[in-house]
């Protein structure tokens, strides 16, 4: 029951692509069993939801309901989520507030849009309350697309470190395979730049670990080595690797790359 980053991050995905609106609900709830949950759809099925189908998936490890709804502008979504709000209450379900937002009148890109939803959601203090995901408060969290270096080289990390927050980036560093995977897990990164000579875990071990991630849908990996031979860069690919740059490196050729990635 961990599948809520995975799911809604295609479901917005194929809305996206079809130019279709929904709405998207994050909530705060107790620990939800699968009868409760199967519950929670039977009682919002489509039928009661007027138009357009509800998608729910729960995280148990963040202890997050997600609901997006077809069809569903802000203010029919914010009427839904009034709705389930009172549901979780009588069930004694709700341990916090709800955040709503609707694609694409919050965010033009939904996979952006959900994301920083994931991000605000943690920071929410309160009880019941129902709060609208504003993208004026994240346009620049948004425009900052956050960068994640793993690299055992102190200098390289803090030459660009430098380098691409001058450039407007969001950077965060790692110095091994084990501290990235972490770092990993608690930002979800738009972007992900690796080395694969890498202390504890190596960069092979890392992009399959963050294959094998639920956010991975949503981070591009760009490896940055002084291996050169066919097989690595098979391999880098093979794993999941969007671009493959070899040292020594032009960090405008990076940044240029980078750029279309997160783009």
């Amino acid at each position: 029951m961990s599948n809520l980053v995975p799911v809604f991050y295609q479901l917005l995905t194929n809305m996206e692509a079809s130019q279709s609106a929904c709405g998207v609900i994050l909530v705060a709830c107790k620990n939800l069993s699968k009868e409760s949950l199967e519950a929670i759809k039977r009682d919002f099925s489509p039928k009661e939801t007027d138009s357009g189908e509800a998608h729910f998936a729960y995280d148990k490890t963040k202890s997050l309901l997600g609901i997006m709804v077809e069809q569903h502008n802000l203010a029919d979504t914010h009427f839904f989520a009034l709705r389930v709000k009172d549901y979780l209450q009588e069930s004694q379900l709700l341990s916090g507030s709800l955040l709503i937002a609707s694609f694409p009148e919050s965010s033009a890109s939904s996979g952006q849009l959900f994301m920083r939803m994931m991000q605000e959601i943690k920071d929410l203090d309160g009880y019941g309350e129902i709060k609208i995901y504003d993208q004026r408060n994240s346009t620049d969290a948004e425009e900052q697309a956050r960068i994640l270096l793993v690299n055992h080289d102190e200098h390289v990390n803090e030459f660009l470190r430098i380098y691409l927050e001058r450039k407007g980036y969001m950077v965060t560093v790692a110095n091994d395979g084990m501290d990235g995977m972490e770092k990993y897990r608690e930002w979800t990164p738009d972007l992900v730049i690796t080395d694969l000579n890498l202390p504890i875990l190596n960069g092979y071990q890392l992009m399959e670990k963050i294959k094998h991630h639920e956010a991975s849908a949503m981070s591009k990996i760009v490896v940055l080595t002084d291996k050169r031979l066919e097989e690595d860069v098979q391999k880098s690919f093979a794993l999941g690797a969007a671009d493959y740059i070899t040292k020594p490196f032009s960090p405008i050729e990076l940044e240029a790359r980078v750029r279309r990635l997160i783009s």
